[in-house]
């Protein structure tokens, strides 16, 4: 493998459509423009696309073969916003996320897929996500719960364990020190165990 190269193709520079489907185009835009977005300006295209009145891109005969398919993309992006992927564009890699983005998009999927009675285990979902979208990706969790799921996360994450409906707290150390089971119950009865790790009395807050 290491004699091999990747060199884009000299006739269709790297779009791998043929010129008729690239002719194809929406609002001046073909597949390749729109896949170039990312999933916010992908979201905000879709809704001026299907929009309304004398703003809407397209008229009234092609939003009625168009209004399901719109309906689907814009859940399908609406997903992946909701987890936090909103800056990825269409086009990206699947090769070139990271572990935290791989595993958020496929938490995205199964929302969509609406399936029931199934167990999510998820390690450390939230790594490489900002802080202030935690909270989105908490209540996706939530609605896959609410669907009649369970979701099992190993998490070190002090808005997740908040959010969390029930902590096993595994100790009492790191490594081999550890592996086990120190104590379970919601937050209020972590914090209240002694042997619990030492950081969580330094979560409660005036709110508590």
């Amino acid at each position: 493998e290491r004699y091999m190269v990747s060199t884009p193709c000299p006739v269709c520079q790297g779009k791998r459509l043929k010129p008729e489907s690239l002719a194809v185009t929406i609002d001046g835009r073909n597949i390749i423009d729109v896949s170039s977005m990312s999933v916010t300006q992908a979201l905000e295209w879709i809704a001026t696309v299907g929009g309304d009145g004398s703003k809407a891109i397209l008229n009234e005969r092609e939003q009625m073969i168009a209004h399901q398919i719109l309906k689907e993309i814009q859940a399908r992006l609406s997903f992946l916003k909701d987890v936090g992927l909103d800056y990825l564009t269409l086009d990206r890699p699947s090769a070139t996320l990271s572990g935290g983005e791989a595993q958020r998009i496929r938490l995205a999927t199964q929302i969509g897929s609406g399936l029931m009675g199934v167990l999510y285990i998820c390690d450390e979902p939230t790594v490489g996500l900002h802080p202030a979208d935690d909270f989105r990706l908490i209540e996706t969790l939530k609605r896959l719960r609410d669907l009649g799921n369970t979701i099992l996360v190993v998490e070190h994450d002090e808005a997740m364990m908040r959010a969390a409906d029930h902590i096993i707290d595994m100790g009492p150390g790191a490594g081999e020190h550890g592996g086990w089971i120190v104590t379970t119950g919601t937050l209020p009865d972590i914090m209240n165990c002694k042997e619990s790790i030492i950081f969580l009395p330094s979560m409660v807050t005036a709110s508590d």
